[in-house]
């Protein structure tokens, strides 16, 4: 069994559109189809340009009555992809979360699925008819309720488990996972195989590949994932527990480079530890690159989320204009140099590291935001990724 997710800019056009019926046409087997709303903020059917609509309006809008109007972009889009496939003379229903048999535990705007009634599905498959579901949403008690950020992945990552698919596909603008950003080095290159863990670490370092959740719901179930092109016929970069076998990916110690820009560092002068990470917590902010001293307490957070700091610590001075970088490689676990590695390629191109941290398969480097993209290079090309 197959299920096949199709994101904004695969269906946001006719031509995407076809492009994406002929591989739901060509599958292996008859997929379970999942699509997002159509094209990204501005296109007129995109979840934000309707969550604008509304808001213009003024006033307070009810969560509830804001997942409402935020279902609607993936409804358009899963009844003009049906017709699509209609038209190629292929069965297809369009089926809402609910249809699909998706509920929720009613947490409007950021709601987890909390079963699948996997016989609706079921019943089109075995009536040769293709099943069109609206990723992003659930029902709870006859009320739409939306997944939250990456919403339509999630939907294609429980429906996969709950139908103990052998595989979710991916289709986005790319051929693929590539080994960086390409607006910061244009030497990216397309990685064949990624492990689970070397993506969910990808996803939390700035890497936008396929939403942490989804990946962590496809662990458990041990269902691969690829990651395509909608108008491509490459496989793309196939994720799973190991390297598919790829004697080159077994001995390559980093896999790709992230970066996160718009960091600001935060310095705290005699710190009560605990009051100060319960402040920030209360306040709803994440921070990162942690360091903590008898004298001081310094930590990043992200640039917007300053003026929020700065009321619950009035006394931190907070310096903007960083940049994380990031080395990420499942290779690298019990490998020793890795960080002299880094630390050199920086120091050769005269970038400062401000800031440092690791895991079993990450090493971070605060630098300064001008040097972000020159940072990336230098590592990208220390580690022959190009």
């Amino acid at each position: 069994m197959l299920v096949m997710k199709f994101g904004g800019t695969s269906v946001g056009d006719g031509k995407s559109r076809r492009a994406a019926v002929n591989h739901i046409l060509n599958a292996s087997v008859p997929p379970i189809v999942v699509v997002s709303a159509m094209g990204r903020k501005g296109a007129p059917y995109a979840t934000d340009t309707l969550k604008d609509l509304v808001s213009q309006e003024g006033g307070e809008v009810s969560l509830r009555d804001m997942d409402l109007i935020m279902s609607c972009g993936e409804i358009i889009s899963a009844v003009v992809m049906a017709q699509a496939i209609r038209n190629k003379g292929r069965s297809a229903k369009a089926l809402t979360g609910a249809q699909a048999g998706i509920a929720t535990d009613g947490k409007y705007s950021n709601a987890t699925v909390t079963g699948v009634d996997i016989r609706p599905i079921k019943k089109l498959l075995e009536d040769g008819i293709i099943p069109v579901i609206t990723g992003f949403q659930g029902d709870f008690e006859g009320d739409f309720t939306t997944l939250g950020r990456g919403g339509s992945d999630t939907t294609a990552a429980v429906l996969a488990k709950a139908l103990s698919a052998d595989e979710v596909q991916i289709f986005t603008d790319v051929e693929g996972v590539l080994t960086t950003d390409p607006a910061m080095n244009n030497n990216a290159k397309i990685l064949p195989f990624l492990t689970y863990e070397e993506v969910l670490e990808m996803a939390h370092l700035g890497a936008k590949v396929i939403h942490p959740k989804a990946v962590e719901i496809l662990e458990e179930a041990r269902i691969p994932i690829r990651i395509r092109s909608t108008t491509k016929e490459s496989l793309g970069t196939l994720i799973s527990s190991s390297f598919g076998g790829n004697n080159l990916r077994q001995k390559q110690v980093v896999s790709s480079v992230a970066a996160i820009p718009s960091r600001c560092l935060v310095e705290v002068k005699n710190p009560d530890v605990a009051s100060v990470f319960q402040k920030v917590a209360k306040a709803g902010v994440s921070v990162d690159l942690i360091n903590v001293s008898l004298e001081s307490i310094s930590f990043t957070i992200e640039a917007t989320e300053k003026e929020k700091v700065a009321y619950v610590l009035p006394d931190a001075l907070i310096t903007s204009g960083f940049g994380k970088v990031s080395v990420i490689g499942a290779a690298m676990r019990g490998i020793p140099g890795v960080m002299a590695r880094v630390v050199q390629a920086l120091s050769q191109k005269g970038i400062n590291i401000i800031r440092t941290a690791d895991s079993h398969t990450s090493i971070s480097c605060l630098v300064k935001e001008d040097e972000l993209k020159k940072a990336v290079e230098a590592l990208h090309d220390a580690f022959l990724l190009g």
